[in-house]
């Protein structure tokens, strides 16, 4: 993009930003999306985050601004949110990339601009949270093009299933690096790990579909999950490892939904119990408090670990 496109931008972010300044219940702004990083896309926008002074949201959250022709999308953020998405206390996949890449433009708070030195951090639990969505997710996709594929041979559809998983798989490339996962994903996983994402995307949608390549692509795509499961799956692991005897699939969904506000428990179970790390088996449970009858609840115990 020319540099008078580039100016033009600058101009307006810096006239929006000085009205902005004059009003004291903004403690501070943060520039957002490509213009935080020197380059502007075809998009004729800017995005900003915006920290407020009140602890809670009343009103908007957000609020579409326009100068010189040119957008500029204002979230709005309460300063105590604001540093729990920081610190890591709450999680948020949208605004933590956002808030990773961004730039504090001006802080009438010292603490914002204390916290703004962490933006680009990602701590251990964010990083676990992360990786077991996008794991869950992969998988889910994968699931699915595995069953167009051997099930009804449909080599369209389980190419689109398989690009389905191209983008929590580059998330789980990025993340595992420690970098902050931003909304085009693929892209930039692409130029980290070129081989996998020519074979999962780019191959699924420019090359003509044949068994070939899509088995290839799927294969590619399980290898990668399986090789990182364990560090993947990690927070379910953990918990039969501590427990050290068979739970329930809902024991299991709550204790992560509960510690990580986490879903997809049972399936990352099967996973695991079909690549052995894992077993599988069943506890006597009531369907109701008043039932007179046993079932058999799925479950999932720890495998012990392989001897040397």
């Amino acid at each position: 993009m020319s540099g008078s496109v580039h100016q033009k931008f600058s101009a307006a972010l810096d006239r929006v930003v000085e009205q902005i300044k004059e009003d004291r219940s903004i403690l501070a702004a943060i520039r957002c999306g490509s213009l935080s990083h020197d380059t502007v896309r075809v998009k004729p926008d800017i995005d900003l985050v915006l920290v407020t002074a009140e602890d809670r949201k009343a009103g908007r959250s957000d609020i579409a601004l326009y100068a010189d022709g040119i957008a500029v999308h204002a979230l709005l953020m309460p300063h105590e949110t604001f540093r729990a998405t920081v610190e890591g206390t709450v999680f948020n996949p949208v605004v933590h990339p956002l808030l990773a890449q961004g730039r504090l433009l001006y802080a009438h708070d010292p603490s914002i601009a204390r916290l703004c030195t962490h933006l680009g951090a990602l701590g251990d639990r964010d990083m676990q949270v992360q990786l077991f969505k996008a794991g869950a997710t992969a998988l889910a996709c994968l699931t699915r093009a595995h069953r167009w594929f051997v099930g009804r041979a449909d080599l369209d559809h389980t190419a689109l299933w398989i690009l389905h998983a191209a983008t929590p798989l580059a998330r789980i490339e990025i993340i595992s690096r420690g970098l902050p996962a931003d909304r085009e994903a693929v892209p930039q996983a692409a130029a980290l790990r070129p081989e996998l994402f020519a074979a999962i995307y780019t191959g699924m949608l420019d090359s003509r579909k044949t068994t070939s390549n899509v088995h290839a692509a799927l294969d590619a795509a399980d290898a990668y999950i399986a090789e990182r499961a364990d560090l993947l799956f990690a927070p379910v692991l953990e918990y039969l490892e501590d427990a050290g005897e068979a739970r329930t699939a809902a024991d299991i969904e709550n204790h992560l939904a509960r510690q990580f506000d986490l879903g997809g428990a049972t399936t990352v179970c099967e996973y695991l119990a079909a690549q052995g790390r894992i077993g599988r088996t069943s506890i006597a449970a009531r369907l109701t408090a008043g039932s007179s009858a046993e079932v058999q609840e799925l479950a999932f115990f720890p495998m012990p670990p392989a001897r040397g």
